[in-house]
């Protein structure tokens, strides 16, 4: 394939509501020939990751696609608070804040918190009461602040930067960017058909 598999997906549920049948059979008439189990799979994720509505027409489901599927704020914030519920909810915000700065080479606004499902309550919490997170005084994100265009942070908004790194971190970070990889990277050619679930020696 040249484009990712929910890519295709996509353009084939543009405004249509399609059984996991209907899919997989359009899918091959275009040359992607997935079994029916791996579709299955892909469709529940692309659906817990609210890209996609799934519709009990019993005896089957079917698909059409989420109004949220073309929101980019989604595609970052929300996608990433939905696998954050994998992680422990000790270690969560700790995570969030992990990943965010790493992936945007910047502190976190106390609003991005807020778009990933934190509550208020337990941001302040973890600043005042925790050892690992600390606030970034105002001199040093204010340029931070001015350059971010895709959401608003309001001008008061405080961000916040870990003290130190647990090695538990890196550990949950693939436990919450790895599904997301899986959906929106074209691993065509690279997955084998039949999974190898044990190895023998």
């Amino acid at each position: 394939m040249t484009e990712a598999l929910y890519s295709k997906i996509f353009k084939l549920l543009d405004n249509r509501q399609l059984s996991i049948s209907g899919i997989t059979r359009d899918l091959k008439s275009e040359g992607i020939d997935e079994h029916r189990l791996i579709m299955t799979g892909y469709l529940r994720a692309l659906r817990d990751l609210k890209k996609l509505d799934e519709i009990e027409v019993p005896p089957s489901k079917t698909y059409k696609l989420s109004e949220n599927a073309g929101k980019e704020e989604e595609n970052i914030y929300s996608l990433i608070g939905h696998h954050l519920k994998d992680v422990p909810a000790s270690k969560r915000i700790y995570v969030a804040i992990y990943i965010f700065s790493y992936l945007l080479e910047r502190p976190v606004f106390r609003a991005e918190l807020k778009s990933m499902g934190f509550h208020e309550n337990t941001i302040m919490d973890a600043v005042q009461h925790g050892n690992h997170i600390k606030e970034v005084p105002e001199k040093d994100i204010k340029s931070f602040r001015n350059s971010i265009t895709r959401i608003t942070i309001p001008s008061p908004d405080p961000a916040y930067e870990l003290t130190d790194e647990d090695d538990s971190y890196l550990q949950y970070t693939g436990i919450v960017l790895l599904p997301i990889l899986k959906v929106f990277v074209n691993l065509d050619g690279l997955v084998p058909k039949t999974k190898q679930l044990k190895l023998t020696m």
